[in-house]
């Protein structure tokens, strides 16, 4: 059996550190649910035309001989004081295999420098070999070079095995093998290394030494050796193997293995139930199984779930619409949710209220009723699971689903963080920002319509000309703005203030340290404007619910438009940014708030700070 080569990446000009790369995908979400959701994403990108694509989940314990061919064949050299290295002394080690068949497989060019014409894949070197790589698929759903991250993540040596079988020529295939850490930045031998490596046949190219894949028999070899799946004789797709998985420990007592497998099995419902609804056109499915020790989970969908049954209702409606059908379902109520200006079909919702039985398996489960499922017009995969906690509730629960028009998909893609868990308008620029923004003030404003609440007395009292968006965003006020702390100096514009004459904070659990007015950006709208906070989060607590308090005070004859006064964006201490009415964050944290508002217009902003 062949022994692979090892290649560090030296440090060169504008190289991220390995522990930095990691960082990309922030950390909004469980590990269980971003392993699950990044990778089924890629692979429902990568399925191949005329099939149904396969994607499973499996958790298994590596045997000594396993073991073995780890530490003499593949990773038969790592760096001075690898905690790989030492780990592979033991006799087993647990694995989670992830596996896609019916995909095209990990083709294209091994190198990263090579050109390729326009339209052909390049799958393997946004895998292996690149972070941040752009979607080379319209309407796709994920991106190898970001998703990528949370296997990497998912395992205590950010290490992996891919073994990938593509069909480069009608019935000619071709296997590849390689193993990739992404670990800290280290040195050894006088030389900084980026922390990023791979175990294959390493080769020079200008004197410097690249890796390359081992292929075909010696790929095979190494695959069915270390992998409980294969490939049948025309199968195409890929296998990665995660070494050391990261199982988090639980304060409940319970096995973190046995949580996060649980963990993985409710992800699954969660963010592909769109994918598993039975009788739909074979291009919508995906088949999805979790194997443990070699028995399959039992994984919860409609006919066990009446929460799910809604939601595929829902979605099947929003189906017929954008179809050009009509909404049949007496049960369903379905919105078209418009820009007024510029007046455009933004996309469309549909709502049910519904009884869940207590032996469903989501009852009581966080964001699984009364809220909104977001997905994206082609993908069809869950975005967000979005609720509106300060709208009132007269129906009960419920749940809805919004998919956008086909033509505004790439503008909501374009406005996700690399994880794809929520719509952020302040990613984006021009009218494709005002779309998406805009297409989630009307969702709210549709739910809140549906759920026809009693009028909260106090908006009944605020009889200022914001709208809708001051209702949905309550008492939220921007910051009048002092102009000293505004583009820094007394050169800055006076601003016109509203009654309270500064920043009040409702909440002590929640901090104002600073705030600025941010200079606008290159195409951005003239007549508005953006202020953002930099907030302190306390708490006696571990986690903190961050609720904006929203209001305007007016002078004169200005009329201030529904939408024009709202959170554009939230971002914590990693850069990673969000647009809900709220942001979760741990006590201690520093985040910061952008709130967009039109030109002179004075604003006050209050937070208020709920425990989790």
């Amino acid at each position: 059996m062949i022994q692979l080569d090892w290649v560090a990446k030296p440090f060169g000009p504008g190289d991220i550190a390995g522990d930095g790369t990691k960082k990309l995908l922030g950390t909004s979400v469980a590990p269980a649910s971003l392993l699950l959701r990044e990778t089924a994403q890629n692979s429902w990108d990568a399925r191949r035309s005329g099939h149904i694509p396969e994607y499973q989940m499996r958790f298994r314990t590596l045997d000594e001989r396993a073991i073995r061919i780890l530490r003499q064949n593949v990773f038969t050299r790592t760096a001075f004081g690898s905690e790989l290295g030492k780990r592979l002394s033991a006799p087993s080690m647990r694995a989670i295999e992830i596996h896609d068949r019916g995909t095209t497989g990990l083709g294209g060019p091994t190198r990263n420098d090579k050109r390729v014409p326009k339209g052909d894949t390049t799958n393997y070197r946004d895998f292996v070999l690149t972070v941040g790589a752009p979607r080379d698929q319209q309407y796709g759903a994920g991106t190898y070079g970001f998703g990528k991250t949370s296997a990497f993540r998912a395992s205590r040596h950010e290490t992996i095995l891919v073994w990938t079988r593509i069909e480069p020529q009608p019935r000619q295939f071709e296997e590849r093998f390689v193993a990739i850490a992404v670990n800290k930045s280290f040195e050894e031998g006088g030389v900084r290394y980026t922390g990023q490596q791979w175990w294959g046949r390493r080769e020079s190219l200008n004197g410097m030494p690249r890796i390359e894949p081992v292929l075909d028999e010696d790929a095979h070899e190494l695959g069915e050796a270390l992998f409980e799946r294969g490939f049948a004789d025309d199968e195409t797709g890929t296998s990665i193997m995660v070494l050391n998985p990261a199982f988090e420990d639980r304060e409940d007592g319970s096995q973190p293995r046995d949580a996060f497998i649980a963990e993985v099995t409710k992800a699954v419902t969660q963010n592909l139930w769109p994918k598993m609804i039975e009788g739909q056109a074979a291009d919508r499915r995906m088949s999805i199984s979790i194997v443990v020790d070699g028995q399959h989970r039992e994984i919860a969908g409609a006919r066990t779930s009446e929460i799910v049954a809604a939601k595929e209702r829902c979605l099947g409606v929003v189906r017929k619409l954008q179809a050009g059908g009509e909404n049949t379902d007496l049960l369903v109520e379905d919105k078209k949710i418009w820009c007024r200006s510029p007046k455009r079909l933004i996309g469309r919702l549909a709502m049910t209220a519904l009884a869940v039985p207590p032996g469903d398996p989501f009852n009581k489960e966080p964001g699984a009723v009364n809220v909104v499922t977001l997905m994206r017009n082609s993908a069809e995969l869950v975005v967000e699971e979005r609720d509106y906690p300060r709208v009132q509730n007269g129906r009960g629960e419920w749940v809805g689903v919004f998919k956008p028009e086909l033509d505004l998909d790439e503008a909501f893609s374009a406005s996700e963080p690399p994880t794809h868990d929520t719509w952020n308008p302040g990613a984006l620029n021009g009218h494709e920002k005002t779309f998406v923004n805009m297409g989630l003030i009307r969702i709210k404003e549709a739910v809140q319509g549906f759920l026809a609440p009693e009028p909260d007395p106090e908006l009944v009292k605020d009889q200022s000309s914001v709208g809708e968006l001051a209702a949905a965003l309550s008492d939220l006020v921007a910051p009048a703005m002092d102009p000293e702390n505004a583009r820094g100096g007394s050169g800055s514009k006076r601003r016109k203030r509203g009654k309270s004459g500064g920043t009040r904070i409702r909440s002590s659990k929640v901090e104002v340290k600073s705030y600025r007015l941010l200079s606008p950006e290159p195409g951005s709208d003239p007549s508005s404007e953006i202020t953002q906070f930099s907030l302190l989060a306390r708490s006696n607590g571990k986690v903190i619910q961050v609720i904006p308090k929203l209001s305007v005070a007016v002078e004169g004859n200005q009329n201030i438009q529904d939408g024009e006064v709202y959170v554009e964006s939230w971002e914590t201490e990693e850069g990673v940014s969000y647009s809900n009415d709220g942001i979760r964050v741990s006590s201690g944290e520093m985040f910061t708030v952008n709130i967009c508002y039109p030109r002179d217009v004075a604003i006050e902003c209050s937070f208020q700070a709920v425990d989790v």
